[in-house]
């Protein structure tokens, strides 16, 4: 692959909405930069970022929009998209990449656009941002019960007994079918040369639940993101001034991120908290706060240069998930602003903190061991506090570097060359 640097870089959405699609539009601006002649590929949607390749995008596919019928009508589609094949075949045929990188399918894209990759003899290598292939849930986490890996070794239909979504049934139906059809076709183990883990944490447990070792291989995540901007040190203070001292989380309002329990925790603590993000737990987190009495306040969706200026106002960042995180950019992108983050002890995250040198660890789930964790970062003296802020910051821009990831992911694709093709 030396004089071949043709990438097409997939994922359903082409634009900055959460990590995986961080990563997928991180990934491409890098090795533009590198001098690689890269393409894109995705469904249509009136939020996706400029793309000279755009006439290629299939239509837009939401499954969950319409009336009751026309969802169950949209099931063969959700599973497999004839259009997205084409269409992506079509882009093949005259794009010629030497190596197609995959960030997200599911649902829009589906695993239908893998068959010609594979048919033209193209290595393909997917990044693994959650555990889709083997959870229909995504993230091996019921609303309910909390962890659960019961849909391992191809019972899928775990998915439908347990509820797993947190939302209809009819839901439930689908995903645990989807995933049954996508676990005994292998339409995505057996089409992709390579995948990608994040974190050693989801390297060994997507070996245990029964992906192939030999095509796992880990690569980190970079701190660096093509939605930095300059930040004014007059928003900043601006900020300090209306809220004082803050704790912030900034992310997705869902159950599996623990926000529940990081109210909880302020209010046992009696500390001001700040939500920056949005997600279907919302209305429940509000009327939590209310209830509890607790100094919340929902900011909102934030992004670029805003969101920033939060995460460097703040005086510490939690990520208090009770699910198994991967290896969160938002972990990265705080510790690089030199902020103290406080995350759950759990998933990949570990391997991004030393305990009580770059950050510190809690118990996941318990608001008591997260309030104590809380306290005693606010009650550092601002040395230490200083201290341990700039040996995150130090460890996010040595070890989680874009030089690092662009080395390991081009050792992987030229390792694939003529072995993939």
């Amino acid at each position: 692959m030396a004089n071949s640097k043709r990438l097409l870089s997939v994922h359903r959405i082409h634009y900055r909405k959460g990590g995986a699609e961080s990563v997928h539009l991180d990934h491409l601006r890098l090795f533009r930069d590198h001098g690689w002649d890269c393409a894109e590929f995705a469904m249509q949607h009136p939020d996706n970022e400029p793309s000279s390749w755009a006439d290629y995008f299939p239509s837009r596919f939401e499954p969950d929009s319409g009336s009751f019928l026309e969802r169950i009508a949209k099931v063969p589609r959700f599973m497999h998209s004839s259009e997205a094949a084409a269409c992506f075949d079509r882009m093949l045929a005259d794009f010629k990449p030497d190596i197609i990188h995959i960030h997200g399918l599911y649902q829009q894209l589906t695993a239908s656009v893998l068959k010609p990759a594979k048919a033209r003899g193209i290595p393909t290598v997917f990044t693994l941002h959650d555990f889709k292939l083997v959870c229909p849930a995504y993230y091996l986490y019921n609303q309910t019960s909390g962890i659960c890996e019961k849909c391992k070794g191809g019972r899928q239909w775990n998915a439908l007994l347990n509820r797993c979504s947190g939302d209809s049934l009819a839901k439930d139906a689908v995903f645990a079918l989807d995933g049954l059809v996508q676990w005994y076709s292998g339409a995505t183990r057996n089409n992709v040369s390579a995948f990608v883990t994040p974190s050693r944490f989801m390297q060994g447990k997507m070996t245990e639940l029964g992906l192939d070792a030999e095509k796992l291989h880990y690569i980190p995540n970079f701190f660096q993101t093509t939605d930095d901007t300059e930040i004014a040190p007059s928003a900043i203070e601006a900020l300090r001034a209306r809220h004082g001292r803050f704790v912030l989380y900034f992310g997705r309002l869902s159950r599996e991120k623990g926000v529940d329990v990081l109210i909880e925790a302020a209010s046992h603590q009696g500390m001001k908290l700040l939500l920056v993000g949005d997600g279907p737990q919302r209305a429940d987190l509000e009327a939590k706060a209310k209830a509890l009495q607790a100094d919340v306040t929902f900011v909102g969706h934030q992004r670029g240069a805003e969101l920033w200026s939060y995460v460097t106002a703040a005086s510490v960042v939690v990520l208090p998930s009770v699910c198994y995180e991967n290896a969160p950019k938002s972990l990265l992108e705080a510790q690089s602003r030199g902020r103290i983050v406080i995350a759950s002890k759990i998933g990949g995250m570990p391997e991004m903190i030393d305990h009580g040198t770059s950050g510190f660890l809690v118990t996941p789930g318990d608001p008591h061991d997260l309030a104590g964790m809380i306290g005693h970062v606010l009650s550092l003296p601002d040395d230490v506090a200083r201290d341990i802020g700039e040996a995150g910051r130090v460890s996010a821009q040595s070890t989680f570097t874009s030089d690092r990831y662009f080395r390991e992911m081009v050792a992987l694709y030229e390792s694939l060359g003529s072995s993939g093709r």
